[in-house]
């Protein structure tokens, strides 16, 4: 039987923080340029998130003895990875909102108000809405939902990603091993 216990979680957290400073550079650039809040750039996240689990699992399957892994194996390799690097995402995202643009949330509230309005909403539903919505837009309540969305979407593209990247181990080489041993 493979020993890879011992690197599991050394791997993901190398990998998760390649991939969290990966994210975080990538926001700060789109800060930089004031496209923080351009839609189709934040889906660009999201290639960078496939991009950083593709390379954790594929790295832990082919570091490994029988240079293999089980679906299970590469799925929890994949959203541990993402786990690890939504904490310095979420943590970026805290510092920005708190200290370095404050004034950040009001933005984000104002273009889901002009959101409303296209859509048709009247006067008094939007402003329920968005006294609603302020209440729990906060750094701290963002931070978190950093962390559960990308846990989320980490876990589905791991289920999909895991599925090409999984190689079951051999039985002939597993028991020439013990053999051996």
């Amino acid at each position: 039987m493979e020993n890879n216990n011992p690197n599991f979680l050394k791997s993901t957290m190398t990998y998760g923080a390649i991939l969290g400073i990966s994210l975080v550079v990538y926001n700060i650039i789109l800060y930089i340029v004031n496209l923080s809040l351009n839609k189709p750039l934040s889906y660009i996240g999201y290639i960078i998130i496939i991009g950083g689990i593709y390379l954790s699992i594929k790295s832990f399957r082919d570091l490994s003895e029988q240079k293999a892994i089980t679906y299970g194996r590469a799925v929890g390799v994949g959203v541990l990875t993402v786990v690890f690097s939504s904490v310095i995402v979420a943590f970026y995202t805290y510092i920005l909102n708190t200290y370095i643009d404050t004034g950040l949330i009001q933005k984000i509230l104002d273009i889901t108000r002009e959101e409303y309005a296209t859509k048709g909403l009247s006067d008094e539903q939007i402003d329920t809405a968005i006294n609603m919505s302020s209440k729990f837009i906060t750094p701290g309540f963002i931070s978190f939902f950093v962390i559960l969305g990308s846990a989320f979407m980490g876990t589905i593209f791991s289920l999909i990603i895991a599925a090409f990247l999984k190689k079951e181990p051999s039985i002939f080489e597993s028991s020439e091993n013990t053999l051996q041993s």
